[in-house]
This record gives structure tokens, sequence and C-alpha cells, in this order.
């Protein structure tokens, strides 16, 4: 039996930890292609979106002022991570703001962009979604934190499958 992972994406309203905030969380339970579970929440960062975040997600002001504080959310998130690795697009990135809130995890991170970079030499170029249009997966809704989770799963179990038929002295030496 395959071990289980959480792959996770988050939206923020912007790319620097220190200074921005989570808007919405999104994390897939899988075992291989099974889900055994899904868990997504918005978040409100109580402050203004930018127009270009409301553009990118399709998340609006109203939506996460409405929506619960990230300290209510994370016990939640922590629960369904468990102690299970967590799976991600550039999961530093993700990881960064949970641990600026507090929330730190146990399982470590495996990072689909790091492992398309030794699968995929050729690649043009290593966003989520070149990766899946490459690899032909589909990948309809784009930046919205389930969806790029759902993204993530499925982009990790193709190179694991790419892994796997690698010679076993190529992955000893990677």
């Amino acid at each position: 039996m395959s071990r289980i992972y959480v792959a996770l994406d988050l939206e923020t309203t912007g790319l620097q930890a220190e200074r921005d905030a989570i808007i919405e969380i999104g994390a897939v339970k899988f075992r291989g292609d099974e889900v055994m579970g899904e868990w997504s929440s918005l978040v409100n960062p109580n402050r203004p979106l930018s127009q270009k975040i409301e553009r990118l997600t399709g998340i609006t002001q109203n939506e996460v002022e409405h929506a619960p504080a990230l300290f209510t959310v994370l016990p939640q998130l922590a629960r369904f991570i468990g102690e299970n690795p967590i799976v991600g697009h550039s999961i530093q990135f993700d990881l960064a703001f949970l641990q600026k809130a507090g929330c730190t995890f146990s399982g470590g991170g495996l990072d689909t962009f790091e492992l398309a970079c030794i699968l995929m030499p050729y690649a043009s170029r290593y966003s989520l979604g070149k990766l899946m249009d490459e690899l032909g997966i589909e990948f309809p809704t784009r930046h919205r934190a389930i969806d790029d989770a759902r993204a993530a799963q499925a982009l990790f179990n193709a190179l694991l499958a790419r892994a796997q038929r690698l010679d076993q002295k190529i992955i000893q030496e990677i």
C-alpha cells in the first residue's frame, strides 16, 4: 500500500509571506490516484484585495470579507494534514505563509517544481499550468486553491510514474 500525501495550495494577496496574507487554502489528501478527502476555505485577510488578485483568482473582496479568519481555519487544516507529507508546486512559498501564521508540519514538503526540473529537463517552462499542459493533464480552473491542489496531486503522480520508469542506478544518483 502506497503512502498518503496531502497536496496543498494557497492563494494570497501577494508574493511575500512577511507582508502579504492568505486568502484561500485548498488541500487534497490522496494515496496514488485515490482521493481520500478534500478541504478548502476562503480566508479573510483583513485588508483589501488588489484588482490584480481579484482578476487572477476570481475571488472577490465581498467573499473574503465574509470568510473566517486565518486563526480559525488553521487548526482544521492541521487536523486534515496530520503527519502526512505535503506536496505542492513551489511548496516553500505556501509553507512560508503558514509558518508565518505559526503553523508548521512534521511530514515535510515535496516540491513538484523541483521534481519536474529533475524529471522533465526538456520542459520549456516549469509553472504548474505549463507542466500540466505539457503532460496533457486537464487543468481548466487555475489560481483557485483547491483546483491547484488537485493539479499538484495529478502532477506529483505523473512525475512519480516517470521516476519509477528510470533505471534504479539513476534514482540512486539523484
